[in-house]
């Protein structure tokens, strides 16, 4: 049985509270349109592969929820109406509101439009809740490669076999939560152990979030997004002539929109929240497998951050984090989060504090997706979505930026969401502190829509 691991409890929680808050989307613009039959046939093998999956629980004490095969799934949107390239961002945004279901297994979609030029807009969500971004690209490289060589849906022929089954009802079944809830107790103790042990570790801490201004934003607030693309032959120029790597610039530019923005003053320490996969290969049937590297480096308002200090602090961060006795208290107590009932959840997202600067770079991960049935895209991108909620939501949680990116051969793909209302209130504001912070750099940017 694949049990839930503590980072997928924690998607669950959440959800709990906040149903679908976070997805992961992936979209595709193609200039000429491809078949109905292609993504159907798409769907299917997206349906059998590794992002199909639902949550099952059960009533013995302390065994962990597990994977199984989903008992539904949504079908495939097929819109009619054009949509021009200055829609384009709405319309994605659009299909990421789906009925997405964690406990029947309708946790993926896939919609598809024409596009005004002539060609089609293609998006497909997954939930967090059962994936994260690294699994998504899993369940993505493996049905578009079986779709390309014509193989047949299969689950024990695709990634699907790594989402695990459930034996029969009866003692063998008992046996692995018993045997499971024995284990947990252990990893409980274990935590507390690790913990005590781990009290005196720190992390870099983050900044007060500025109390004013405060917009008047009424009722559910959309976190602006916005898409662009760089060339990449400009990109990894420019981070070598200041000293840094494509990744360094990444994050570099991440801290400068979040300073043009007014959340952090000139001569910040700002904390850098880095997703790490911890995805051992591509037999781990984990759905979520990340960790998180925080690092730390300087804002100037006046200069363009050094990228030599963030080499500095990725290489530091990344040695210190091979060794368990710098894992701090909070982050070994994910067996005892596990244990946490549901009536409790709201109190302790509550109290909870979202990163003030989330940089997350999947690399050349593009390449693995940037063509369906052969027909390569004229763009791609993957990026979170997150549903709209009340602005204080994200002021209590002190919110701040969330930034992704991932590049083909030629285009770094950046996807920007504010998550701050006071900060990022639109898209417009946003958009230019993306133009500003590219410019001051020597890049120009494209932006998706435009």
């Amino acid at each position: 049985m694949n049990r839930l691991n503590p980072a997928d409890d924690m998607f669950l929680k959440m959800n709990s509270v906040r149903p679908n808050l976070l997805l992961t989307q992936a979209a595709w613009v193609f200039d000429r349109p491809l078949h109905r039959d292609t993504w159907l046939r798409l769907d299917d093998h997206l349906a059998h592969g590794f992002a199909a999956r639902r949550i099952r629980k059960t009533r013995v004490p302390f065994a962990r929820p597990w994977f199984d095969r989903p008992i539904e799934r949504l079908p495939v949107v097929f819109d009619e109406q054009p949509i021009p390239a200055d829609g384009y961002l709405d319309w994605l945004r659009d299909k990421g509101d789906a009925p997405l279901d964690l406990f029947t297994g309708a946790v993926h979609q896939l919609a598809i439009a024409p596009t005004a030029s002539g060609g089609q807009i293609v998006s497909y969500i997954a939930s967090h809740g059962t994936c994260d971004g690294g699994g998504t690209m899993v369940a993505l490289e493996d049905a578009l490669g079986r779709l390309a060589s014509g193989a047949a849906v299969s689950w024990e022929e695709s990634t699907g076999r790594l989402v695990g089954t459930t034996p029969a009802y009866g003692r063998g079944r008992l046996r692995s939560h018993l045997s499971d809830s024995r284990a947990q107790v252990k990893e409980v103790r274990n935590a507390v152990r690790s913990a005590w042990q781990a009290r005196k570790v720190t992390e870099p801490p983050r900044n007060p979030r500025p109390a004013e201004p405060r917009l008047n934003l009424p009722g559910e607030w959309t976190p602006p997004n916005s898409i662009v693309d760089v060339s990449l032959a400009d990109w990894t120029a420019v981070a070598k002539e200041r000293g840094g790597t494509v990744n360094g610039l990444f994050i570099a530019v991440s801290m400068g929109l979040l300073g043009r923005s007014g959340r952090i003053p000139d001569g910040a320490t700002v904390r850098v929240d880095i997703p790490h996969s911890v995805r051992t290969g591509p037999e781990d049937p984990r759905g979520n497998a990340m960790s998180g590297l925080p690092i730390s480096a300087t804002y100037r308002s006046n200069a363009r951050t050094d990228l030599k200090e963030i080499r500095a602090a990725l290489k530091a961060a990344g040695t210190a984090a091979h060794d368990p006795a710098n894992v701090p208290a909070m982050a070994q107590l994910g067996p005892i989060q596990m244990l946490v009932p549901a009536a409790v959840v709201p109190l302790f997202v509550s109290k909870g504090r979202s990163p003030e600067l989330l940089t997350s770079n999947m690399g050349p991960a593009l390449n693995g997706i940037s063509s369906i049935d052969g027909i390569p895209a004229a763009k791609v991108v993957l990026r979170a979505w997150m549903r709209p909620v009340p602005a204080d939501m994200f002021r209590q949680l002190e919110a701040g930026l969330h930034v992704t990116c991932a590049n083909d051969d030629d285009t770094i793909t950046l996807s920007v969401t504010g998550e701050d209302p006071d900060r990022f209130p639109t898209r417009a504001v946003q958009q230019a502190l993306i133009v500003d912070e590219l410019d001051a750099w020597g890049l120009k940017p494209t932006f998706w829509g435009s």
